[in-house]
C-alpha cells in the first residue's frame, strides 16, 4: 500500500492512495519528507502516459487519480498569498538623525544639539544649518533644513571619504533588497585620465510621507556610503544626495548652487528654486507630510510659488490646481474654482483637475455644469472611478437610472482595492436605495 505524506498549515495527515481511507495521523516524529524513490521507477509519469491504452489502461488511470488527489489536497494546503507591503524595505543600524525627527520644530532641533558648532545661513525662503565634523566623528558633515515655517523638512549627511558599511550589517541587508535607482560616474571627467572612474549607486526607500536615499560606491569587495540624506517627500527634489555640493572629497569646476540666494534676485534659475520651495512647503501643508493638514499655510505658499513662476508650464497649472484645493478645504469656492479654471488653461485635458472642478461645483449645487465637467474627465479616462463616482452622486436627483449605471460602473472598477471599500459599501447602500429595495 503506497502513501503520501502531506502538511496542511503545519498539520500532518496520512492519505491512503487509493481508497483516500484515512489512516491513524502520523505525529511529528514520524514525519520524514518523502522522496521521489519511494514512488516507483515503473510508475513515474512519463512511463505511465506513455502506456498505451487496453492492457495497460487501468494502470495509466489508476496513477493519474493518485496525482490529481494528491495535486488537489497540495493545491488546498497551499496558503494564500500574504500581500506585499506598501513600502520597500526601510530597516538601518546606522543612526543618523538621532532623537531628531523631520517635522521637529527648529528650536527643539537646535537645543538638542549643545555642545557641538554650527553655522547657519538661509536657503532661500528657510534656512540651513552645517554641523561640521566633530573629533568621534571626523569625516561626517551634517546639513539640516528648515522652511519657512521652522519644521526640518530634511537632513543630509556626507562621509567623506565614504563611510564603511562592513559594520552595518541591517543596512547592508536592506540595500541588498533594493534595486539601484540610478547608477553613474562620480566625476565623468575622470574618463579621460584614468582606467579606475569612481562611480556609486542611488538607493531609495521610505515610509508613507518621507524619502531615505543613500549613494554607495559601487565597490564590489568594500562598499562605502559616500551621502545619506532623509526629507518630507516634496522637498526631495530639492534636497538630493547627489546633488554636487554634497558629494564628498570631488574637485569639480564651480556651477551655480540650486538654492542659491547671493545671485540677482531677478535670476531665473533662482526664482524656479523658490517657487519649487514654496510649492512643496504648500504640498507638506495640504497633505498633512507632518500630521497636520494647514490650509491658510498651503494657500499663502501657492500663492508665492505662482508668484515666483515656474520655468515650465507643468507646474504653473499644478500650482493652480493646488490652491484652488487648498482654497475649497477653506470654503472659498468660487476662488478655488477661478484657480482650477487657470489651470485648465494651460492644460486643458488633465482628468484630475477637470474632476476636481466639478467637485467644486457640485459643492457650489451647480449639478449641470458639475455633470459635464464629470463627463469631459470621463471620456478622456474611462476607468476613472472617483469621476465615475462624482457624476452618480450629481445625476442622483436628476437622473437616477443613469446614476445607478455610473455607480454599478463604479463598483466594477474599484473591486478589490482596499482604499475605495468604504466608499464602495456607500455605494452599494445607495444602489439599493435608488432601486427601491
Amino acid at each position: 500500500m503506497s502513501y503520501a505524506k502531506l502538511c496542511c498549515h503545519g498539520r500532518l495527515a496520512q492519505w491512503e492512495s487509493a481508497a483516500f481511507t484515512r489512516q491513524r495521523p502520523l505525529v511529528r516524529s514520524q514525519y520524514r519528507p518523502p522522496r521521489h524513490a519511494e514512488f516507483p521507477v515503473k510508475y513515474s509519469l512519463p512511463y505511465l502516459l506513455s502506456l498505451p491504452s487496453g492492457l495497460h489502461v487501468m494502470k495509466r488511470s489508476y496513477f493519474l487519480y493518485q496525482l490529481l488527489a494528491i495535486l488537489s489536497v497540495l493545491g488546498a494546503c497551499t496558503p494564500p498569498p500574504q500581500p506585499g507591503s506598501l513600502f520597500p524595505p526601510t530597516a538601518s543600524d546606522l543612526e543618523l538623525l538621532g532623537q531628531t525627527k523631520l517635522c521637529d520644530k527648529k528650536p527643539l532641533t537646535v537645543q538638542q544639539w549643545k555642545g557641538t558648532t554650527y553655522t547657519r545661513k538661509p536657503w532661500g525662503a528657510g534656512e540651513q544649518f552645517h554641523r561640521s565634523a566633530q573629533s568621534i566623528q571626523p569625516s561626517h558633515d551634517r546639513f539640516y533644513f528648515f522652511d519657512d515655517d521652522g519644521l526640518l523638512i530634511g537632513a543630509v549627511f556626507r562621509f567623506n571619504p565614504g563611510l564603511d558599511l562592513q559594520p552595518y550589517p541591517i543596512l547592508r541587508g536592506t540595500l541588498a533588497e533594493l534595486q539601484p535607482s540610478s547608477s553613474f560616474f562620480l566625476d565623468p571627467s575622470q574618463l579621460l585620465e584614468t582606467e579606475v572612474v569612481q562611480s556609486a549607486n542611488l538607493y531609495r526607500t521610505g515610509d508613507k510621507t518621507s524619502t531615505t536615499q543613500y549613494l554607495v560606491s559601487a565597490e564590489d569587495n568594500s562598499p562605502r556610503l559616500l551621502v545619506a540624506s532623509m526629507v518630507i517627500d516634496p522637498y526631495e527634489q530639492l534636497l538630493s544626495g547627489y546633488q554636487r555640493k554634497f558629494l564628498p572629497g570631488l574637485v569639480r569646476q564651480s556651477s551655480p548652487s540650486t538654492g542659491s540666494t547671493t545671485s540677482d534676485p531677478q535670476d531665473a534659475e533662482t526664482k524656479n528654486f523658490l517657487a519649487t520651495q514654496q510649492f512643496a512647503r504648500g504640498e507638506t501643508a495640504l497633505f498633512a507630510s507632518c500630521g497636520e493638514r494647514k490650509a491658510d499655510t498651503a494657500v499663502l505658499a501657492y500663492k508665492a510659488a505662482i508668484q515666483y513662476g515656474f520655468s515650465d508650464d507643468i507646474r504653473l497649472a499644478e500650482a493652480h490646481h493646488r490652491l484652488g484645493l487648498a482654497l475649497r478645504d477653506k470654503g472659498q469656492f468660487q476662488e478655488a474654482a477661478d484657480q482650477l479654471r487657470k489651470a485648465l488653461i494651460i492644460r486643458p485635458n488633465v482628468p484630475e483637475m477637470i474632476n476636481n472642478l466639478g467637485s467644486i461645483l457640485s459643492q457650489q449645487n451647480k449639478k449641470v455644469q458639475a455633470i459635464e465637467w464629470f463627463e469631459k474627465a470621463i471620456v478622456l479616462r474611462p476607468n476613472y472611478a472617483r469621476a465615475r463616482f462624482n457624476l452618480a452622486e450629481a445625476l442622483e436627483t436628476i437622473r437616477v437610472r443613469r446614476a445607478i449605471e455610473e455607480y454599478e460602473t463604479y463598483l466594477a472598477l474599484v473591486e478589490g482595492i482596499p482604499e475605495e471599500e468604504q466608499r464602495a459599501r456607500l455605494v452599494e447602500e445607495r444602489v439599493k436605495r435608488l432601486k427601491g429595495n
